[in-house]
């Protein structure tokens, strides 16, 4: 089964703020459509579907022409009646990798497979041989622009959890050499898969459901060549759902990925987003929380809302986005006009609008902790009504 989903009755609703466009409807015209690959020498779109909820995966293609997706075809040629997906390709198109399962020459239950195009179809598939394919399960490959290095997920022996990625190297001869684990700056002791080199941003991207992510698998980054920093969930796309498959589209800026759609019959589906180069850059600015200053959160009097993030607030969103095992305990105050009672209420309140803020920038909850003092903790004692607002004020402590 070349497949990571597993069909869940709960639909998928967006909970990111950039905008998310499904594809031409022929796309996303079966149960599941998932993995896709542009390739824009050729104005191609490549990918899995699987027709019900139970059927053999196939790869298809939809050519890309006036604005929008012809009618997406089968590759007849390659499709069988086991499963068939997630197809990479050579810069000029020409050459395929796919994964197919259950071929009477595989070495185990999925095995890479490689086709030429020659005289306008595909060559019968070649398995890609035992230094690439093991007794276990390979799939999902990814080739490099320049040929030379495959990316694959797999769950043979020497990994750091279930799946892993690899890579394997061709050699002087176009000989591919025996798979190089990469290391646990990717993998997990959970699931990593669906590889991509983002080669003109230098950035290696590819799927987890790790802990410390929103749900299912996200996306994360790390600079390519790849280093010893761990990689980074890609914030700006994640959601509570899986998130796997990625490619530039036609336009710059915008990528295919695949994810659930919002219907009542369909599990995953290929959307057209909006992801500005700036999110494959080192442009966050490292963070030291003792030089943040919340002086600039301030409420009214008897107000506990927030017409806007403060900058402070964002440095402390970016510091614990940067530091996820740090905790925030946010501690709400008054000043001393009115009642203990309604103050007490009233700070508890200022210090849960500040953990609705980050909650909604997707700091997991329970790294956050509020307590209100009312007004039992003054800044300022005895203040003049000018004083009071430095009283009516946010501390938060981080551990």
């Amino acid at each position: 089964m070349l497949a990571w989903l597993i069909p869940f009755l709960t639909l998928f609703e967006p909970s990111d703020s950039l905008a998310v466009v499904s594809v031409d409807p022929v796309i996303n015209a079966y149960r599941t459509q998932y993995f896709p690959q542009f390739l824009p020498n050729q104005q191609k779109l490549y990918f899995t579907v699987r027709k019900e909820l139970n059927s053999d995966e196939e790869i298809y293609y939809a050519n890309w022409k006036d604005g929008h997706f012809d009618t997406a075809l089968p590759i007849s040629e390659l499709n069988q009646e086991n499963n068939e997906g997630t197809p990479t390709f050579s810069a000029d198109g020409l050459h395929m990798i796919f994964s197919g399962c259950e071929y009477p020459n595989s070495f185990g239950g999925c095995d890479l497979y490689e086709t030429h195009w020659i005289d306008e179809s595909w060559t019968k598939p070649k398995n890609l041989g035992f230094r690439v394919n093991s007794h276990d399960w390979e799939g999902q490959p990814h080739l490099s622009n320049d040929g030379g290095k495959l990316f694959f997920a797999s769950d043979r022996p020497g990994g750091f959890g279930k799946r892993d990625l690899w890579v394997s190297t061709k050699d002087e001869v176009g000989q591919w050499q025996f798979p190089v684990n990469l290391g646990t700056s990717i993998n997990s002791a959970e699931d990593e898969q669906g590889p991509y080199l983002l080669a003109k941003k230098n950035r290696f991207i590819f799927s987890s459901n790790k802990k410390g992510g929103l749900g299912g698998l996200d996306f994360y980054q790390i600079p390519y060549p790849i280093s010893d920093q761990p990689a980074k969930p890609i914030q700006r796309i994640n959601t509570d759902y899986h998130d796997a498959g990625i490619t530039p589209s036609e336009q710059a800026e915008f990528y295919y990925i695949s994810r659930r759609l919002n219907k009542p019959n369909q599990d995953l589906g290929i959307v057209r987003i909006f992801i500005p180069d700036s999110t494959f850059e080192d442009s966050s600015p490292v963070i030291v929380f003792e030089q943040i200053k919340f002086d600039d959160i301030e409420f009214e009097t008897n107000a506990w809302q927030l017409d806007s993030i403060p900058p402070s607030l964002s440095q402390l969103i970016i510091y614990l986005t940067q530091n996820p095992t740090k905790q925030v305990e946010i501690q709400g105050h008054t000043d001393e006009v009115g009642g203990a009672e309604k103050n007490l209420l009233l700070s508890e309140k200022r210090a849960l609008s500040i953990k609705m803020v980050l909650i909604q920038h997707k700091i997991n909850p329970e790294r956050i902790k509020t307590i209100g003092f009312g007004n039992t903790q003054p800044k300022i004692k005895n203040p003049t009504a000018l004083d009071r607002k430095q009283n009516r004020r946010i501390e938060i402590i981080v551990h």
